[in-house]
């Protein structure tokens, strides 16, 4: 549940502070990019259309009055564009964790009706797994159909096109 959340409170975030949505994802090159972006062209459009600076302390009425909306409107959209960029990455790191944990079960499982008794002949390939470097990288399995090396992301097999048992997980 907790997972869940986080896509939600990375938007919040990122309509607080430009950036700081994908810092929470750590995602450190999006969010430099989505805060240089949106400075950027707030000051350039601020520049544009020459709007005079307003201390927002001694009149936070005149702060809006003075922002044309010819700036307000494309600074709003960035924002907004850059807290679903967040959103829609957190959901996506998400997708990949728990297609990752399906295909570690499903190994798991495979594994051990190797091991037991009741497996079939010889002639299958035990299912294999190598995580190279950090979370998040491709996870290599051995397909249970074919025996070929295949990539745990794909929801079936591209040598012999057989659906992979965590597939099936996901359509539940």
């Amino acid at each position: 549940m907790r997972s869940q959340l986080r896509p939600v409170l990375a938007a919040v975030l990122a309509l607080v502070l430009p950036g700081l949505g994908h810092l929470t994802l750590r995602r450190w090159g999006r969010a430099l990019l989505w805060h240089l972006t949106i400075v950027g062209g707030g000051v350039a459009l601020f520049a544009l259309y020459d709007v005079e600076p307003v201390n927002p302390f001694a009149d936070p009425a005149a702060v809006s009055a003075a922002i044309p909306t010819d700036v307000a409107l494309p600074v709003a959209l960035l924002f907004a564009l850059s807290a679903l960029d967040a959103f829609l990455v957190g959901r996506a790191d998400i997708a990949e964790r728990e297609r990752a944990d399906a295909a570690a079960e499903a190994m798991r499982r495979r594994a051990a009706s190797a091991d037991g008794d009741d497996a079939p002949g010889g002639d299958q390939i035990p299912p294999s797994a190598a995580i190279s470097g950090k979370d998040g990288e491709t996870l290599e399995v051995t397909c249970p159909n074919c025996g070929q090396e295949t990539d745990a992301d794909l929801d079936f097999c591209h040598w012999c096109t057989e659906p992979l048992p965590w597939a099936e997980a996901d359509d539940r």
